[in-house]
């Protein structure tokens, strides 16, 4: 709103401009989510991840709380991709996707950071409720592979690793000890 004013310093009227922005608003929403957000499984990517990370790990540095981060990679999906095509891959990606929602709470940072790469971390959870949710996980999994009919078993490796506020690191420190867990998981398999 701008006052008309006349030569004898006179408001003789009022301009009023007014513009509709929803649609503006509505499409930077769209644009932060797309940025924020894996498009084939709608879980957080890794710049969303690290965003919220960053943010979880502030809380825990204030409140001084241990948390932990689970690092799950999809085993095999080279073998499905390239036997049953990237569509039957892109399926197990989602799967994948929902089993860690189904075992995590709707709070909890669930992301794919890449490939078949997927990370947890969950909000306010210490050491002590680790195991019994890696054996949901596990469980969640059996489950989802005794109900499906199809040529391969879908399966995950993981790794854990703890935050430790009195000795704090880098969300990518964090993540580099967890994939080298998970990796020693997935030799493991490989080996028995």
């Amino acid at each position: 709103m701008s006052p008309v004013v006349e030569s004898d310093e006179e408001i003789t009227a009022v301009t009023v401009v007014s513009k509709k922005i929803t649609e503006l608003k509505k499409m930077e929403e769209e644009l932060r989510t797309l940025t924020l957000t894996d498009s084939l499984t709608g879980l957080y990517n890794r710049r969303g991840f690290l965003t919220f990370a960053e943010q979880h790990l502030k809380v825990a540095n204030r409140t001084k709380s241990k948390i932990y981060m689970l690092y799950a990679d999809l085993d095999n999906l080279k073998r499905i991709n390239d036997t049953l095509g990237h569509q039957e891959g892109d399926e197990a990606l989602k799967e994948t996707a929902r089993l860690l929602e189904e075992t995590f709470r709707e709070s909890d940072i669930i992301s794919r950071i890449g490939g078949d790469e997927f990370v947890v971390m969950p909000i306010k959870d210490a050491e002590e409720n680790v195991a019994p949710i890696t054996e949901r996980l596990k469980n969640n999994l059996g489950r989802y592979n005794a109900a499906k009919d199809r040529s391969y078993i879908l399966s995950i490796s993981v790794g854990v690793t703890f935050y430790d506020p009195y000795n704090p690191i880098t969300v990518e420190e964090l993540l580099s000890q967890c994939d080298k867990l998970m990796y020693r998981e997935k030799t493991g398999k490989k080996n028995s």
